[in-house]
């Protein structure tokens, strides 16, 4: 009887081991684009997921019609074909379950999205750039990520979103086949209503990583309704566009509020191609930065460093692009650490740095030299000027008007966003600036104006401002000649 005792007693053990182990048990199984979409019915599509501890994968809750073709575990790759037509109860999009099991038979499971897309996809590999525009909904964008800005050379292998100004700006990120895909979903209301034809406005970067996970390149996803390139304008002899680089309007002086927030735009370090976020309020409140998620929806923020050997680099801020690299007085408070690069932006060519969408560029100081701020404007009472936070700045070769913005600024000491100007007895209540890719010695130019509380007889505009480079300021991009 101890005999038949104690080999019951091992089994139980063992049976009771084999449990605990298996909830225990260390596995992850997930699909990071989230979707398979596809062009047409009929039509087969590929997405890979990543898995640790997963020997097998099962898929269930197939919608109608649709069928998962291959599961491979060695590629890690799942294969599905659309419905090739719609005369039973097939359906254009649903929801896949997938569970992946470990070797003890624990399990994880999963959902990804299928469709066919509405609209045909917009390709923007023709044209590289380090910024792309997405103004269609329910639409998937894709571009080439083995090219940045118009020719460096990448060897990237995988791409992730680095943070976007709301969760779902884009959505089913993916790298496949020589080409990186994200999807711009149809805008919601407050009660998650689909919005028809509209896109949720927003700005998105997107990171690519090598074999060994180093960043070695960013892409700025700019999605708007209004397209910038539509509402484009002459001015100086260049064709301008209306609102600033990463904005989604432009407010021409109307005191809404919302409308001041949204023509604010980006804000970019003079030479570098990456967008820092601007404002959390339309008024600057406590200096806040405006939040940003990351690809699982969390907060995410930008960083502050100071410019050294290591970090005061192009090659260093290529693979930082969410950090902001602050002045130093021995370098004319240049973000690079020990050389002045007057090549990284390009007056009369499209730089490989340069952050403006295909076919636009960062302007030479020229485009601004026959502006001034418009009689009307500068003549108006303090209190009526302020709520406009910006001028009508006048063309004085034609009289046409153009809106600016008081965007501000990024400080080039601290990063931190300002919209007065450095008098220390009597701040002026705004002010803008907007880079150009022109520089002067060891600083470059900006167009710069600011509301004079102190006197009615002289509001501030420059055409070609010098400022220091670690300065972040805005951009109105213009149509390559």
């Amino acid at each position: 009887m101890k005999r038949v005792f104690s080999s019951i007693t091992l089994i139980a053990t063992c049976i009771m081991m084999l449990v605990s182990c298996s909830k225990k048990e260390v596995k992850s199984f997930v699909v990071p684009a989230e979707a398979i979409l596809v062009s047409m019915p009929g039509q087969s599509g590929t997405t890979s997921f990543k898995s640790y501890n997963i020997t097998s994968v099962t898929a269930t809750s197939i919608p109608s019609g649709w069928s998962v073709d291959d599961i491979d575990m060695y590629e890690q790759t799942i294969t599905v074909t659309a419905p090739s037509s719609f005369d039973k109860e097939e359906v254009t999009e649903g929801n896949i379950t997938l569970t992946g099991y470990t070797p003890t038979g624990a399990k994880k499971s999963l959902s990804i999205y299928v469709a066919i897309l509405p609209n045909a996809d917009i390709d923007f590999s023709a044209e590289p750039a380090n910024c792309y525009i997405a103004t269609q909904a329910e639409t998937r964008y894709r571009f080439n990520p083995y090219i940045g800005g118009n020719s460096t050379p990448l060897l990237t292998t995988r791409v992730e979103l680095l943070w976007e100004t709301k969760e779902g700006v884009i959505k089913y990120l993916d790298m496949r086949d020589g080409y990186v895909t994200f999807y711009i979903a149809e805008a919601e209301d407050k009660d998650g209503n689909a919005i028809e034809g509209k896109v949720t406005d927003g700005n998105a970067l997107i990171g690519g990583y090598d074999v060994n996970d180093n960043l070695v390149w960013s892409w700025h996803i700019w999605v708007t309704n209004e397209d910038p390139r539509q509402s484009a304008v002459s001015l100086n002899g260049y064709t301008m566009m209306n609102i600033n680089l990463g904005a989604f309007t432009n407010s021409n002086g109307e005191a809404d509020t919302k409308k001041i927030h949204d023509s604010y735009g980006l804000y970019y370090q003079w030479g570098r191609k990456d967008p820092l976020p601007g404002p959390y309020t339309w008024d600057f409140y406590n200096n806040a930065d405006y939040p940003i998620v990351d690809n699982v929806g969390e907060r995410t923020y930008i960083e502050y460093v100071d410019s050294t050997a290591d970090t005061g680099t192009t090659e260093w801020c290529i693979s930082n692009p969410m950090s902001i690299i602050l002045g130093r007085k021995d370098n004319s408070y240049n973000w690079l650490y020990s050389s002045t690069d007057d090549t990284l932006w390009n007056e009369s060519a499209k730089s490989q740095n340069d952050p403006c969408p295909a076919g636009w560029m960062v302007p030479s100081s020229a485009l601004y030299e026959t502006l001034n701020i418009a009689a009307k404007d500068d003549a108006m009472m303090w209190e009526e000027a302020q709520p406009m936070y910006g001028w009508m700045l006048e063309d004085s070769a034609t009289g046409n008007q153009h809106f600016f913005s008081a965007a501000g600024r990024r400080n080039y000491l601290d990063g931190r966003l300002d919209n007065m100007n450095d008098d220390l007895i009597l701040p002026i209540p705004w002010s803008g600036y907007y880079w150009t890719a022109s520089t002067e010695g060891e600083e470059a130019s900006a167009m710069y104006f600011d509301l004079n509380s102190e006197t009615r007889s002289w509001n501030g505009f420059d055409a070609a401002r010098p400022m220091h480079r670690a300065n972040a300021l805005p951009i109105r991009c213009v149509r390559i000649k």
